[in-house]
């Protein structure tokens, strides 16, 4: 047990360190060549040129984690590039905050939920819903953007827009260190052994800061953008999205907990407006009472 308990161990620091080079890679070679004054259309080379010794360094070309991790940090090199040599600065800085999002949940994972380390960690692959949000998203701002040029934007929504992709992944990821092993990125319909009732910290301003802080930052980035539509779609289906999940997560909750969550439920809102989560009827309540009683 000792010995896999190491070896895994040492899979997850690999894992890590090679998410976090393919991700800096790019972005050091784009800045560079930012520092340096050099040319605009040397970038693609430069880039070119960095993988090479990322594949000397886990001696797998096809490694699927160093690629993901390459591809998040050439998206976030991408906004750089928008930001400095081009008018497109909130595209810019969407990119890199959308980035930062999806590295920092595969590294904190690696950090403190080693165990469900994974390529799913990325959250790439999130849905398919997910997916069609990023694309009509991106969509509306070129339409927008073709027709009305720089009309479209509005300095103040984009700044709301950028406080808000911040405070929201700051909110999530706090939420992540202070859940740590008790966090997961799928709802659990068993309770772990070791599974903890988290109820300090961040936890003890919302029961869901995870929810409450991704459901802010997905409105966040389309404000950003100045994308009108988008920004109320985000809006609704991101509600809907959470109303369900937490739903779901809150009924197998009570179940693990009882009478503990049920009382954290009672003194601890969401962070989500309209949201109120599982509702306990009646009987279940009673129910709890007894068991506690006992």
């Amino acid at each position: 047990q000792h010995y896999y308990i190491t070896n895994n161990l040492r899979m997850v620091c690999k894992q890590f360190s090679i998410a976090l080079i393919s991700y800096v890679n790019p972005i050091l070679c784009t800045l560079l060549l930012i520092l340096t004054e050099a040319h605009v259309l040397w970038y693609t080379f430069g880039i070119i040129f960095t993988v090479a010794p990322l594949f000397l360094l886990v001696n797998q070309p096809s490694h699927p984690v160093l690629y993901r991790a390459y591809f998040i940090g050439a998206v976030a090199s991408a906004g750089i590039v928008l930001c400095r040599y081009s008018f497109h600065t909130q595209l810019g800085v969407y990119f890199i905050g959308l980035s930062v999002f999806h590295i920092t949940e595969y590294l904190l994972t690696a950090l403190f939920k080693e165990n469900k380390l994974s390529l799913d960690s990325f959250l790439l692959n999130h849905s398919t819903a997910y997916h069609l949000a990023l694309t009509a998203g991106m969509v509306e701002y070129l339409i927008e953007y073709v027709n009305l040029e720089e009309d479209k934007f509005y300095p103040v929504m984009s700044y709301v827009g950028g406080v808000m992709i911040i405070a929201g992944d700051l909110t999530r990821k706090i939420a992540i260190i202070t859940a740590a092993e008790n966090f997961d990125h799928l709802v659990q319909s068993k309770k772990a052994a070791d599974h903890k009732l988290v109820r300090s910290g961040i936890y003890s301003l919302s029961r869901h800061p995870s929810y409450a802080g991704w459901f802010y930052w997905s409105i966040g980035t389309q404000l950003l953008l100045c994308n009108p539509v988008c920004s109320i779609g985000y809006a609704y289906a991101s509600w809907k999205f959470f109303e369900e999940r937490i739903e779901e997560e809150e009924c197998y909750l009570l179940r693990f907990f009882g009478s503990e969550y049920r009382d954290y439920k009672e003194q601890v809102g969401i962070g989500i407006p309209g949201i109120k989560g599982y509702t306990i009827s009646p009987e279940f309540n009673e129910f709890l009472n007894q068991v506690k009683n006992e």
